[in-house]
């Protein structure tokens, strides 16, 4: 409870050396269990030896609450690792074998991890009532050692249905109620929960603070790694590289590699993606990709799923005619399809990220498709997702333009460059003035219907690049280096390199990856390539 886990840990190994567990069975395994707990909060390992262990102490022995707290340990461990019908079906005899003793406080956090898998399971409200249940009654009894995953789990299951703002709710008001108690360690996970949901309802100045509190109070390793992801999407949405890196560096740190978790391991990858495909990293992005798509994305895993895998959709349409790009790209986008198709789809936000894919996919493939951008808008649109939104909308925009309909692109395209200002989101924002600077389309007033009727505007003038810039363009896009420009265009490699620099600076970039994967998204190689 002090949050001394080194002190803790040391205990546990002492009360283990001193016990009999032939003479003392119950006692073990009850050692045995917070070792398990330590150990995972400590990042030295997974805890489920300690789970084995304790499980086959209690084994054969008659009904007991040590054996209620084993069993429902199992159940947690199950329904974090290994999510699905045996995770259930353990926390169902958890509950049983919890109530059948009078333990109270066991059974109501076996019946947590019961209402979790519900959801995960397509039973929504089922599982959150039962999640609430839980939580009215800890209030009710002051079960302390149950209080923490009640407003965690709760706050987490909404967030994670789609459910921002009444997550966000529910965190801060276990925030304020953990504090009357001390609970410093665990206010840091529920700051951390926090910051999840306020950087879903587009409040990002106050997600910082809230991901700035949890690492300022989390004592174990795993709020703090969670803090640090918080802290990396931040940055990456407001196209700050370098601290989305370090951020994402310490979350690897604080985790540790003995306990892989997808509720961890699937949003770092995700996010480790996105850093790559910003920078024009294709294949690194891959790489982050392939681990997850390697140990499969189940359907109890969606919540983290399906953003991993538009984001991976995304990185492929981004890079679209990158010579690098071009070798595995269908095996990628084969699988990224498969691992959709065993996602499930039961919450509004599942369906939604569900439709974004389904407009991205036919991207990454050359086969933009406005209506299918024009259903994923209507999905995020009930949604408090006012950054998925924005993206949804501005490449909405993109597919009527690329079908020769500015017109009802100006809508769509103005309000996504109003939303990404407001949010901060830098480079989503500079992606849609330039879109729109390439369409002549102003962002705002009421002029935009009356320049929509205007025939479509060379995009490489409206960017102000000259003949020769559209040039080296070309040949930066086809995956030149300066040396190999210079000698097919009869300059000097200093004057190619001038060149790159005045093109990255032009189209708001800040690599000639970046610049390539531009050129193919606003379709300016091809123009280039008429030079």
């Amino acid at each position: 409870m002090a949050g001394d886990r080194e002190r803790a840990l040391a205990l546990t190994k002492r009360g283990l050396r001193l016990l009999d567990e032939t003479e003392d069975p119950l006692r073990s395994a009850w050692f045995w269990t917070q070792r398990g707990k330590l150990m995972v909060g400590l990042a030295r390992g997974d805890g489920w030896a300690e789970i084995e262990r304790a499980q086959r102490l209690v084994s054969g022995l008659p009904a007991s609450p040590v054996h209620a707290e084993v069993v429902t340990h199992a159940a947690g461990w199950q329904a974090t690792h290994a999510p699905g019908a045996g995770a259930f079906e353990t926390a169902e005899r958890a509950v049983g074998l919890a109530r059948l003793v009078g333990a109270e406080g066991t059974e109501l956090s076996a019946r947590l991890t019961r209402g979790g898998l519900m959801i995960d399971s397509g039973e929504v409200e089922a599982g959150l009532a039962e999640m609430r249940a839980v939580c009215a009654r800890v209030a009710e009894e002051g079960h302390l050692l149950v209080l923490t995953r009640s407003h965690v789990n709760l706050a987490s299951a909404l967030e994670g249905v789609g459910r921002s703002a009444e997550a966000a709710e529910v965190a801060a008001a276990g925030a304020g109620t953990l504090d009357r108690f001390g609970l410093r360690d665990a206010r840091g996970w529920v700051y951390g929960n926090l910051a999840e949901s306020l950087f879903s309802l587009g409040r990002w100045e106050e997600a910082d603070r809230a991901a700035c509190d949890s690492l300022r109070l989390a004592q174990g390793r795993k709020p703090r790694g969670t803090a640090s992801l918080r802290l990396a999407e931040l940055a990456l949405a407001r196209g700050d590289h370098d601290a989305a890196e370090r951020e994402l560096a310490a979350a690897r740190e604080y985790y540790g590699t003995h306990d892989e978790q997808p509720q961890y391991t699937v949003p770092l990858a995700r996010l480790t993606l996105e850093l790559a495909a910003a920078r024009g990293r294709i294949l690194e992005a891959r790489e982050a990709l392939a681990g997850p798509l390697a140990r499969g994305l189940t359907s109890a895993v969606q919540r983290y799923g399906w953003p991993l895998l538009v984001a991976a959709a995304t990185a492929e349409a981004d890079a679209r005619g990158l010579p690098a790009a071009e070798p595995g790209r269908a095996a990628v986008l084969d699988g990224i399809r498969a691992a959709a198709g065993g996602l499930a789809r039961h919450a509004p936000v599942w369906e939604a990220y569900g439709l974004f894919l389904e407009a991205e996919l036919p991207r990454a493939e050359g086969r933009d498709d406005a209506g299918r951008w024009a259903a994923a808008v209507a999905a995020f649109e009930p949604l408090d997702r006012p950054y998925e939104l924005a993206r949804a909308r501005y490449r909405w925009a993109d597919a009527l333009l690329a079908a020769g309909d500015a017109r009802s692109a100006a809508g769509p395209l103005a309000r996504a460059h109003e939303e990404a200002g407001r949010l901060g989101a830098v480079p989503l924002r500079d992606a849609v003035a330039l879109l729109a600077r390439r369409a002549r389309l102003p962002l705002g007033g009421d002029a935009a219907p009356a320049r929509a009727a205007a025939p479509e505007p060379d995009p490489a003038e409206a960017l102000g690049l000259t003949p020769r810039e559209r040039d080296v363009l070309r040949l930066v896009a086809a995956g030149r280096g300066n040396r190999q420009i210079a000698e097919e265009l009869f300059i000097s490699p200093k004057t190619a390199s001038v060149h790159v620099s005045r093109i990255i600076a032009k189209l708001g970039v800040s690599s000639r990856g970046e610049a390539a994967a531009t050129a193919h998204r606003l379709r300016l190689v091809s123009l280039a390539g008429a030079v």
